[in-house]
């Protein structure tokens, strides 16, 4: 471990992506600990109170939009505001305005409210309230040294990655590898766009899936499954093919990178859109928990050469085409087995 920190210092992308995930897991403490949310029912004819707080609600309309198809396509809640912490109880109190709609929460005095529901008779709205003005902030700071991290990296030298392109390209000619590696690429991001066709879901869409974020979403999930996939498949071959286990293990390794990271764009990207949708960017949901379990799994593989210790090296290279094998069907449970066995938000993408 002490190898692990020290070869950080020497590698400062490396260091950011650390520091980055870590202000994300503070960032998620903060919110768990200090952050207020929860549901309210709003009708237009009652004021509400937003509990633990002096913000009262009342519904003044609330309409759906539907397309040419009568297909709904929005739902749209006028809500008049007060806070009565804000002036005194004997003056006259103003009463503001606004307007929460699908994937654009009304922020109003550190609360943000967010559309979840309506009454069958379209006079009252449930939506659900979050107050979380630091753990938010921090999350999507981590957030954006993440993604300069992992952009970053594929240019930061005396890498692990880079290494493994220098043997690849050394163990044939540099033509040849380039010309392998980009018509492997190609097939790759050629397989991710008709997977990404297959899942996303068909219209008429619910008016929470009409968001840009879905396609961008889900292609950069499938990017990843993708390279999974061909990882698993070098597994395979690693095991037929006792000769070429060393340069197809070489080859995994260096597709892990682009993998994993496009895996954590992707959890985070709709971990945005959550907030964006439900007012919290983590819910536990079962689909984006076994996403987790799985971008950690390939995390652990990302440390290779400090799990592989002295085992000798025939026997580590059959260890990691086995683990390549056993982590891909962390895949195939978060995309399958959790949306036919155990359902959540994410069971309309099968």
């Amino acid at each position: 471990m002490l190898s692990l920190l020290s070869s950080m210092r020497y590698k400062p992308v490396t260091l950011l992506l650390h520091i980055a995930l870590a202000t994300i897991v503070v960032g998620a403490c903060v919110t768990h600990f200090f952050g207020r949310q929860g549901e309210i029912h709003v009708r237009a004819d009652k004021a509400e109170r937003v509990p633990d707080s002096q913000i009262s609600l009342f519904l003044w309309d609330f309409r759906i939009v539907s397309d040419e198809k009568g297909n709904p396509v929005d739902f749209i809640s006028e809500l008049r505001m007060l806070d009565r912490s804000v002036a005194p109880q004997h003056s006259a109190l103003s009463v503001d305005e606004g307007i929460v709609r699908m994937n654009k929460p009304l922020r109003y005095h550190g609360y943000r409210f967010c559309q979840s529901d309506y009454d069958s008779d379209q006079a009252g709205v449930v939506l659900t309230y979050n107050y979380d003005p630091w753990g938010i902030a921090i999350t999507y700071t981590g957030y954006a040294m993440l993604l300069v991290a992992m952009i970053a990296f594929f240019f930061q030298r005396r890498t692990r990655f880079r290494a493994l392109f220098h043997r690849l390209t050394m163990q044939w000619s540099r033509s040849n590898a380039v010309a392998l590696l980009s018509a492997l690429a190609v097939l790759i991001v050629v397989l991710a766009i008709v997977m990404t066709m297959v899942v996303t879901p068909k219209p008429p869409l619910q008016p929470v899936l009409q968001t840009p974020l879905l396609g961008i979403h889900v292609s950069v999930i499938m990017l990843a499954y993708t390279l999974f996939a061909v990882m698993m498949i070098n597994g395979l071959l690693g095991l037929c093919l006792p000769r070429r286990r060393e340069r197809l293990m070489c080859l995994s390794q260096l597709l892990l990178y682009p993998a994993l990271f496009c895996l954590t764009a992707g959890i985070f990207i709709g971990a945005v859109w959550a907030n964006m949708s439900w007012g919290r960017y983590w819910g536990w949901d079962p689909k984006e928990t076994w996403a987790l379990i799985t971008m950690l799994v390939y995390a652990a593989l990302l440390h290779w050469p400090w799990l592989a210790g002295k085992m000798q090296k025939e026997t580590a290279q059959t260890v990691y085409h086995v683990a390549a094998i056993v982590a891909f069907m962390f895949v195939l449970f978060t995309y399958f087995g959790v949306t036919y066995l155990l359902g959540g938000l994410h069971s309309y993408a099968s």
